[in-house]
């Protein structure tokens, strides 16, 4: 039986600003090895490349190297509610959904090529946390790795689409893995 899993990179502030990455899998994880072994592959889909600099009983330290992700980005301003429940009541209209779909329409052919791509693991969300005169603004960027193939000639977004690709950097990310979807008192 397969089970949603979240891993969670821990948290960093500088200054006003604090930001967070969450990688969810669809699929859990693989069987337990003696020796682990970074994934390429999770439920039939290509992983984003990283490699184990550390590994320790709750949590392992790994390198993800620079790529490009398609992401959408969603800001939240403090005087909206938060709904962290993903398959609650009214599920489209969250907007971790509408992200996803964008990014969906995007990979099955919805760009400037129409190339479809391949579904990767895992979808990322880099959450940005930063004060501004109105308040605090919550900035999730959604994002899906280009598989392999399309790194170097990466299909173009459409102009009138919201999502953009982007190289992110080299990341250390301190990893925690467990079952279900990542609410917020899972990185605090």
């Amino acid at each position: 039986m397969h089970r949603a899993t979240s891993i969670v990179t821990l948290s960093h502030w500088t200054g006003t600003l604090q930001s967070r990455m969450v990688f969810s899998w669809m699929f859990g994880a693989s069987e337990a090895t003696t020796e682990p072994t970074p994934e390429t592959q999770r439920g039939g889909y290509e992983c984003a490349p990283y490699t184990i600099l550390e590994n320790h009983p709750q949590y392992q330290v790994r390198n993800y190297p620079s790529r490009k992700w398609a992401t959408v980005l969603h800001e939240k301003h403090q005087h909206q509610a938060n709904n962290d429940m993903p398959m609650s009541k009214e599920w489209k209209q969250q907007p971790q959904n509408k992200s996803f779909m964008k990014l969906f329409g995007y990979i099955t052919g919805a760009n400037e090529t129409g190339s479809k791509m391949s579904m990767t693991v895992p979808v990322s969300t880099k959450v940005t946390t930063e004060e501004e005169d109105g308040g605090t603004v919550m900035k999730e960027e959604m994002g899906f790795y280009v598989p392999t193939e399309h790194q170097e000639t990466t299909p173009t977004p459409k102009a009138d689409q919201e999502v953009k690709v982007v190289t992110r950097p080299e990341m250390v990310a301190y990893v925690r893995e467990f079952g279900g979807f990542a609410k917020d008192k899972d990185w605090q």
